[in-house]
């Protein structure tokens, strides 16, 4: 049997190690345009700040090191431009010397990621504004702020990774603007919410510019300015584009597989395309949404990683499922935990649920032991059956705990009233003899 992997990363190489731990005599090449094979996206922008130290430690693995633990061929550099689906051959060509050949395969793993969205803003060509998707782009940013001694920088975009790295330049001592074209930071979020972080970013002395979008950059050769859609002109050594990413799905639809209305490829249970014996996994692919049961996108390394695993273990003849997602995801902004899943209430109404949201403060372990941090937790219920269908958690440590219950307590179709009687770990230094889940659960209850 031979399997070809189009992409490395997360999702590739998962299915990758999968597929050999399944079938240890099949063939499998992993073909990756990059010069790395295995990377962690999420980690950049500390990479960039310097509190993760050195580029390895973001590199899970080499080349050769993948090569020999699992026994795959690994070419690097090597971009898959054509997939014929009917005679099952894939065409590539070497980056390096610019060579083109093709390979036949039994079964194919489609891992061709995501890219971020680069607008045609006037200025955009400029130098020193950027985007940050892989270790180059993020040795790409560092260089830049060595050598330009950068002191202002300038985010398009209030999501998780910009403001990610709104802490990140401020640890390097930049002066931060960020600009969101929505009213709210953190646009997924309630503005309840949002407007906790909000507060926070601006006492780390970061400049929040909502509601106004990007018109165009200025600058002879770098850029020196970004000018918003309402006039006003802020000073930039550096820009960041974080307005979001789209799924790289233009190789597979070209061979005709199928492509749904989020723009990313339509996968089964198995993460089979309507092709069969060709799959698609991670920032490429559609998951289902376990709450609505409709397909929907969300890049997240967590989900590359099942998805990986699924897809290997399914080319190499296995029979796995990916039973879908819940949208979780989770960040660290200066000093608070900020975290989502689920439904939020316009969703749930969408869906004919009629919800209600439940907010309660709670700390974070008992008052009376040293470091007491406030947790804010958000919770969204079905006000027929008192069914928790969403959450978020914003607060100090210990907020990532409490989002982890919620989302098993989703995953679960638990009732406000399981939320308090569920049977949580108590002691002083990690909670209240009521949990902060428990107390969501509480309150809830009284309210439905």
């Amino acid at each position: 049997m031979k399997i070809a992997v189009i992409g490395a990363v997360a999702a590739g190489t998962s299915a990758a190690a999968k597929a050999r731990r399944t079938n240890k005599d099949a063939e499998i090449v992993i073909f990756e345009k990059g010069r790395d094979i295995s990377y962690a996206g999420c980690g950049l922008p500390y990479y960039i700040s310097g509190v993760t130290p050195s580029r390895y430690n973001v590199v899970m693995n080499t080349a050769q090191d993948f090569e020999e633990k699992y026994k795959v061929d690994v070419r690097l550099e090597h971009e898959v431009t054509e997939i014929d689906s009917d005679e099952k051959i894939l065409y590539y060509q070497n980056l390096v010397n610019g060579k083109e050949g093709g390979y036949e395969f039994d079964k194919l793993i489609i891992a061709t990621g995501a890219a971020p969205i680069k607008p045609p803003f006037e200025g955009i060509d400029l130098e020193n504004i950027f985007t940050l998707r892989s270790v180059e782009s993020a040795d790409q940013i560092k260089d830049a702020v060595k050598r330009d001694d950068v002191k202002r920088a300038v985010i398009i975009g209030a999501g998780l990774i910009g403001l990610e790295m709104a802490e990140s330049f401020s640890e390097l001592g930049m002066d931060v603007t960020v600009i969101e074209l929505e009213d709210q930071v953190l646009p997924p979020f309630s503005k309840e919410m949002a407007g906790l972080v909000e507060d926070h970013l601006k006492e780390k002395g970061v400049e929040l510019i909502l509601g106004d979008g990007v018109d165009h950059f200025e600058g002879e050769g770098k850029v020196a300015k970004v000018v918003t859609g309402s006039g006003r002109e802020i000073e930039a050594d550096l820009a960041l584009l974080s307005i979001g990413v789209k799924a790289n799905s233009k190789l597979a639809e070209a061979a005709g597989i199928e492509v749904g209305d989020t723009g990313a490829i339509k996968v089964n249970e198995k993460l089979e395309t309507n092709i069969k014996g060709i799959y698609a996994v991670g920032d490429c692919a559609e998951s289902k949404d376990l709450l609505t049961n409709k397909d929907v996108w969300v890049p997240l390394g967590s989900t590359a990683n099942k998805q990986g695993r699924t897809a290997g273990e399914n080319a190499a003849g296995g029979e796995a499922k990916h039973y879908g997602i819940l949208k979780t995801g989770i960040t660290k902004v200066f000093d608070l935990t900020v975290a989502k899943t689920g439904l939020d209430l316009e969703e749930a109404e969408a869906e004919g649920i009629n919800a209600a949201a439940v907010k309660v403060k709670a700390h974070n372990h008992a008052s009376y032991y040293p470091g007491t941090d406030d947790i804010h937790l958000r919770g969204i219920f079905d006000r027929k059956n008192g069914v928790i269908v969403g959450a978020e958690v914003i607060g100090g440590d210990g907020s990532d705990k409490r989002i982890d219950v919620l989302a098993a307590a989703i995953y679960n179709r638990m009732t406000a009233n399981e939320l308090f009687q569920v049977d949580l770990a108590y002691a002083p230094p990690f909670s209240g003899p009521k949990d902060a889940v428990a107390i969501l659960g509480m309150v809830a209850e009284k309210k439905l």
